[in-house]
């Protein structure tokens, strides 16, 4: 993997938590983004709720994709040894992400994020039932 990779203009505007901008080539990259996000309808904090450990959702094993052995038509032209990209735009890379213009031989990324909002009244709008119900098991509700 002996080349040059040149991109002619590139513009992001967020590399955040864990995200990998790469231009060139790689062996391996492997980004690990773990976020516990709590929300709270009155902001009083003990100082002890970010312990990881305390939910299962951090240490479960990731079931990987089988892979599948279905050919895929691909067409190279690799006449010279350079990689060249025009323009690129994006908006975020974040959370264990990869943009990368060149090669790699693995890419190994995990991201788990938890969200946990505590409410004294019901919200207004619920979007998901699971939201107040696991704030309702989360070892932050402990008194």
């Amino acid at each position: 993997m002996n080349r040059w990779s040149s991109v002619w203009d590139m513009k992001v505007n967020t590399v955040s938590q864990s995200a990998v901008l790469q231009i060139g080539d790689n062996v391996m990259i492997q980004p690990v983004t773990k976020v516990l996000a709590v929300q709270r309808e009155l902001p009083e904090f003990e100082g002890k709720e970010g312990n990881l450990a305390d939910f299962d959702i951090y240490s479960r094993e990731i079931p990987l994709p089988p892979i599948d052995n279905d050919p895929v038509q691909t067409s190279f032209d690799q006449s010279g040894s350079r990689i060249h990209v025009g323009c690129v735009y994006v908006l975020g890379v974040t959370a264990a992400s990869v943009l990368q213009v060149g090669g790699n031989q693995r890419i190994k990324a995990e991201s788990r994020i938890l969200h946990i909002r505590h409410f004294f009244t019901e919200p207004a709008s619920k979007t998901s039932p699971a939201a107040t119900s696991s704030s309702q098991q989360s070892p932050l509700n402990r008194q």
